[in-house]
């Protein structure tokens, strides 16, 4: 499409200034978990649901972003997502109730999972094929970044403010966009005429969403019931169902058949676990930082600082690291990397030193900026030239449920290793310290089989 830079730049903008709102929400409220259990005198395993049911939510919206992408005109798809943001924005500033909280998260994440591969399509329509690689770098460091910093800037504002300033903040800045884009974003595209497959659409939700239900369900009990098991069940022949489905539609809502690829299933698999080192941890360690050592969300997020900007710097190292190392060896170094900030977490008490925490968070986010967007990228390149749209979805819806998936799971072990230790006859504070020891466990597991799964990718620069 032929625009002047300077129009084509302003567009990006806007676009970037959107896709950055959206994912600072992703972890906006986990330095807030605490001060929200608090004032609504709900459990932490149903509080943890404002980033897991975010993180769902937009993970099941990513697939029908090409959809409506196509089927109508960029101008209107990208207002509405915006509107749809600001009202569930100004839905949790009033919420009077966690379910009236949790309902206004849900509708910011409809706008946000549509958002981002939205997004992603309309730089490729602004830049020639020449030109992508710097427009995606910043897309890349925006999509890595904005997750990163939520938490450090929420503890800031939580220091001064209720946590309906959180919500104030997002309304006002998602506001300030939406009216930017009212008055210049242009329509890029022409309407194509393209059924949307309901069913599809449901059982995806169904089957993720009872998966993620649950685990959170574990999570408040400590212990599986029958009921929980034959849930869990369903869920699986509920995404068969939908696996077999999408083999049979010729425009299926997520087209499986990339899965055939085997080095775009080991990139998909590397990137998903990047993600859940990322957002499982910045879940984890503002409530560990909080509940156990009683540390303030604005020290939280002081800690998170660091690794938030060292995030931002070595994102575009990554990328001429990937092309002179390859895939393999930048994904075995990053992975390492990650390792070897986590080790350090399972020995974390009272005692240990803010610092170090600090050090090790920030070590931790290096080896995340080596691996999540360039195994992303590298899977898409893996693709032959007419797959990479689909494949853009499947990695993406991938990523994204795997995140949340590993958010819960995070969390239920954090419950079922207090609630063990507890009942060993540990003191409350000791118990809590064990579940969330539990998790740091976890995430040592994350970055082994990350090593591990590197091996299988090729070494081709």
């Amino acid at each position: 499409m032929k625009m002047k830079k300077s129009k084509r730049n302003l567009i990006m903008a806007i676009v970037l200034g959107g896709a950055f709102i959206a994912l600072l929400a992703e972890t906006f409220l986990n330095n807030a978990l605490v001060t929200i259990m608090d004032a609504f005198q709900v459990s932490q395993a149903t509080a943890q649901w404002l980033s897991t049911g975010y993180l769902l939510i937009v993970g099941v919206m990513i697939p029908l972003s090409a959809w409506i992408f196509n089927r109508f005109q960029t101008r209107k798809s990208y207002l509405t997502m915006l509107v749809i943001f600001v009202i569930g924005s100004i839905i949790c500033i009033f919420a009077n109730n966690f379910y009236v909280l949790l309902a206004g998260r849900m509708i910011e994440a409809i706008s946000a999972g549509a958002m981002m591969p939205f997004i992603q399509n309309v730089i490729l329509q602004l830049f020639k094929p020449e030109e992508r690689g710097l427009a995606l770098g910043i897309t890349g460091l925006v999509v890595a970044f904005g997750p990163a910093v939520g938490p450090t800037i929420s503890g800031f504002i939580l220091k001064y403010f209720e946590w309906q300033m959180l919500f104030i903040v997002l309304a006002v800045t998602s506001s300030l966009v939406l009216i930017c884009a009212l008055i210049k974003f242009p329509n890029l595209n022409e309407p194509k005429e393209i059924k949307l497959d309901w069913i599809s659409l449901i059982e995806s939700v169904l089957g993720f969403g009872i998966m993620l239900f649950i685990f959170s369900e574990v999570g408040n009990d400590g212990k599986i019931t029958l009921i929980d098991g034959v849930l869990f069940i369903a869920s699986i022949l509920i995404l068969v169902l939908f696996g077999k489905r999408q083999l049979q539609l010729e425009e299926p809502l997520l087209n499986i058949r990339v899965f055939l690829n085997s080095q775009f299933n080991w990139t998909t698999l590397l990137s998903t676990l990047s993600n859940v080192a990322m957002v499982g941890i910045e879940l984890v360690l503002p409530l560990y930082l909080q509940t156990t050592r009683n540390e303030s969300a604005l020290l939280a997020g002081i800690i998170m600082m660091p690794g938030a900007i060292i995030m931002g710097v070595f994102n575009p190292i990554s990328g001429s690291l990937y092309d002179k190392l390859g895939i393999k060896k930048i994904s075995l170094l990053g992975f390492s990397i990650l390792l070897i900030g986590t080790i350090p977490m399972i020995f974390f008490n009272s005692q240990t030193s803010t610092i170090l925490i600090t050090i090790s968070y920030a070590v931790r986010m290096i080896g995340i900026a080596l691996t999540m967007m360039i195994t992303f990228t590298a899977g898409i390149n893996s693709l032959e030239p007419e797959d990479t749209t689909y494949g853009n979805a499947a990695a993406s819806t991938v990523r994204q449920i795997g995140g949340s998936l590993g958010t819960a799971i995070s969390m239920t072990v954090v419950a079922v290793g207090t609630k063990i230790a507890t009942s060993q006859g540990t003191s409350a504070k000791i118990a809590s310290e064990v579940g969330y020891h539990w998790a740091f466990d976890v995430m040592i597991f994350v970055a082994v089989v990350g090593i591990l799964a590197s091996f299988k990718l090729k070494s081709e620069r």
